[in-house]
């Protein structure tokens, strides 16, 4: 997408300072203050849970048996299950 700023929309100013995403390092890393126990925890929560879907257990079943940097990887990849089934939600199960 182009923004304003590469068409000359925004004349003599500074492009607007972007959101953080998983992408930029500004954004924090939760997963790093997770411990192992937490992490094995979440992806069990995951599979026990009937509402999630067969891929998502598919891939926390990869997460119990990956070694951490693929984990870590993982929880990157789709933070979809950390933010749904990590340690602050009411769907973790410890």
């Amino acid at each position: 997408m182009i923004s304003e700023y590469d068409l000359g929309l925004r004349f003599g100013k500074k492009p607007r300072k972007k959101r953080p995403t998983p992408e930029r390092s500004d954004l924090g890393n939760p997963i790093l203050t997770m411990t192992d126990k937490e992490i094995f925890n979440t992806f069990a929560s995951v599979i026990d849970a009937p509402e999630s879907s067969p891929f998502l257990k598919r891939i926390a079943q990869a997460g119990l048996v990956a070694m951490p940097e693929d984990k870590a990887l993982i929880l990157k990849s789709w933070p979809y299950i950390f933010m749904q089934y990590g340690p602050h939600t009411k769907k973790y199960r410890p």
